[in-house]
């Protein structure tokens, strides 16, 4: 705290007076016997200031030596606010790792983030161990799981074993059930309830005929659509001059439209789109909000290739890259799409040859950093990592598990990196944006009041 005081005044026997003339105080912050000292940029010219800082020990600058007093309480920095969506000055009283410059206008501590759309494999791939690790590494606290695991979450005894696996880790898991599984009721499944997200449609392949027959025998929950017509054959889109260019634009939209107007004929009112690849689609979305509670999500590589980036076979992404991407950008801003998911889909290598690779990417350990490059908007980006997705849930942070600040993942939204996915958590190093330059890095992530990971490493 520094406040501007005049010649002569009584400062009382707890502060000092310096002195000044013409010099500037530069910004910085130590940790100093478990204390900050909080210095702010103010240009001087001629005039006295009193400068209270906390705690009781002493700093020499090249101006002046200041003896501290008196403990004034917490640490001043940027906040992410999920009362207002807006990042704002703030006070805590939390400790840190080690020394770090509290007034870098950089820095930014926020709730941690949700994932409505991750995959794990299991069977000597990715796990959840690997999986919480690489999670926590990108800054998550909450991860949604879609069924398409081997063998698939559809019924009672998959479904045990995954939460058995996912529980005591360090981050919270929920699983989504296959829609097209021998579970019918998700209220029924006495002490599961708490791990379930909803019903998913993700990774699994089905027909019109398939999705009349899920409806009509499922009890009305929140639908997680990935919406394909997959009776029709392309792995990219028409018209963009890459191997198996089959793919109709208009397959997505179609996909989206039958499955929401399916299940609103049987009951069902809540649709989560998964990640969202064409403007036509988005034109679908709109009119579907007419009827239903429509949701969406975009994922980042949608936001930031276009066809003719793609070189290699970790880009053969599912739903393809389309040309749309400028306009994916668009309805972010505009807050047509609300959501920011990662479809962290890792498999340990992919062959080189497009037609035999599978589908995804590897990349929550730097989703946060594609979406912040492709943005330039914190705020935007924090809202759409955090309350949206998490109140798709229809759930938020005040009574869940990550009560912020002790869940909490601090940011430099200013540093630069290349991505490396051989360094990566995650055992899957298929990632989309290998060797690509992004912004904003996540710095540390705080979990149940400590410190579980700083500056590229997990503490024990």
């Amino acid at each position: 705290m520094v406040n501007l005081v005049q010649r002569g005044q009584n400062l009382g026997k707890e502060s000092f007076l310096c002195e000044l003339t013409n010099c500037k105080i530069h910004v910085f912050t130590t940790l100093l016997k478990g204390f900050y000292l909080s210095f702010v940029n103010i240009f001087f010219k001629k005039q006295s200031i009193l400068i209270e800082f906390n705690e009781g020990t002493s700093f020499v600058g090249p101006f002046f030596i200041i003896h501290i007093v008196r403990f004034q309480g917490g640490l001043y920095m940027k906040l992410f606010d999920i009362s207002t969506g807006r990042v704002r000055e703030g006070q805590l009283s939390i400790d840190f790792p080690e020394k770090f410059n509290q007034a870098n206008e950089s820095l930014v501590l926020s709730p941690l983030f949700v994932d409505l759309h991750t995959h794990v494999r299991l069977n000597g791939q990715e796990d959840y161990d690997s999986l919480s690790q690489a999670a926590l590494v990108g800054g998550f606290g909450l991860c949604v799981i879609q069924p398409n695991t081997r063998p698939p979450i559809e019924n009672v005894d998959v479904l045990k074993g995954h939460v058995e696996l996912s529980k005591s880790k360090l981050i919270q898991f929920l699983e989504t059930i296959s829609l097209f599984g021998e579970i019918v009721d998700l209220e029924m499944l006495e002490g599961y309830q708490d791990n379930i997200a909803g019903f998913s449609t993700d990774g699994i392949r089905y027909t019109s005929a398939d999705l009349v027959k899920a409806f009509s025998e499922k009890k009305n929950a929140l639908i997680f659509d990935h919406s394909q017509l997959h009776e029709i054959p392309g792995d990219f889109y028409l018209g963009t001059g890459l191997p198996n260019s089959l793919r109709t634009y208009s397959n997505e939209a179609i996909a989206i439209f039958r499955t929401v107007m399916t299940g609103l004929e049987y009951g069902f009112n809540r649709f989560h789109i998964q990640h969202v690849s064409t403007a036509i689609s988005l034109e679908t979305i709109e009119y579907l909000r007419r009827k239903a509670k429509v949701t969406c999500e975009v994922t980042p590589h949608h936001v930031f290739f276009l066809p003719e980036d793609i070189n290699n076979s970790n880009q053969k992404i599912n739903p393809p890259i389309s040309k749309d991407r400028d306009i994916l950008i668009d309805a972010v801003r505009k807050g047509l799409i609300t959501c920011f998911a990662t479809d962290h889909a890792p498999h340990p290598e992919k062959p080189l040859d497009y037609e035999k690779s599978p589908y995804g990417s590897s990349h929550i350990e730097v989703a946060f950093s594609v979406y912040l490059t492709v943005f330039n908007d914190i705020e935007l980006v924090l809202r759409n990592l955090t309350l949206n997705p998490l109140s798709v849930l229809e759930r938020n942070y005040e009574n869940s598990i990550m009560n912020f600040p002790d869940n909490a993942v601090l940011i430099d939204t200013s540093a630069i990196y290349v991505v490396d996915s051989k360094k990566f958590y995650s055992k899957g190093k298929n990632c989309a944006f290998d060797g690509m330059r992004l912004r904003g890095k996540i710095i540390g992530v705080r979990k149940n009041g400590r410190w579980v990971f700083w500056n590229g490493e997990f503490i024990n």
